[in-house]
């Protein structure tokens, strides 16, 4: 079997592999640490480096609202607990088990990513206070400097409505 390009020989594999598990048989040690709750951290650490995203091309499908769109694609792309899709939406138990039944009457099928689409983080539903089109309204046009018109036309919603979405909240900044 042929070695990929730019991979490391299966040497300096292993010596890296010597290297890192001295390195974390100290840190285990010295902080009186299991393995099992080093792990448990890491993987909580890598999942707040990388948000996770929303394809915004879901959001057009028009049976279902916003949050019911994005509950299902989490629940059903992630394989996510109503429990952790509370937690990353910051909203209770409940509401997401609700919404996602509302959502799978609406909907039956899998939702399916297409083009045109911008990836949204998902940190940008989690505001309680922001209603889920207003909030991606907002982080459309603030972030990624887009026009009503492309906004409205990206989520096939009426560009006069992602206008008002938007403003209201402008208005109440200030």
């Amino acid at each position: 079997m042929k070695r990929k390009e730019g991979a490391p020989s299966q040497q300096k594999f292993h010596h890296e592999i010597d290297a890192l598990s001295t390195v974390i048989a100290s840190f285990l040690e010295s902080n009186k640490l299991p393995l099992e709750e080093l792990i448990r951290i890491l993987k909580e650490k890598q999942k707040q480096k990388t948000p996770l995203m929303i394809p915004s091309s879901i959001l057009r499908e028009r049976k279902l609202g916003i949050m019911e769109a994005v509950v299902k694609y989490l629940k059903e792309e992630f394989h996510l607990t109503y429990h952790q899709v509370a937690v990353f939406l910051r909203r209770d138990d409940r509401v997401i088990w609700a919404t996602y039944n509302n959502a799978l009457r609406k909907h039956k099928e899998k939702l399916q990513p297409s083009e045109p689409n911008v990836w949204i983080p998902l940190p940008v539903f989690s505001d309680p206070e922001k209603g889920p089109l207003e909030a991606v309204s907002i982080y459309l046009k603030d972030s990624s400097s887009m026009s009503f018109k492309q906004i409205g036309d990206l989520l096939s919603r009426d560009n006069r409505v992602i206008w008002t979405v938007y403003n209201k909240r402008k208005k109440l900044r200030k």
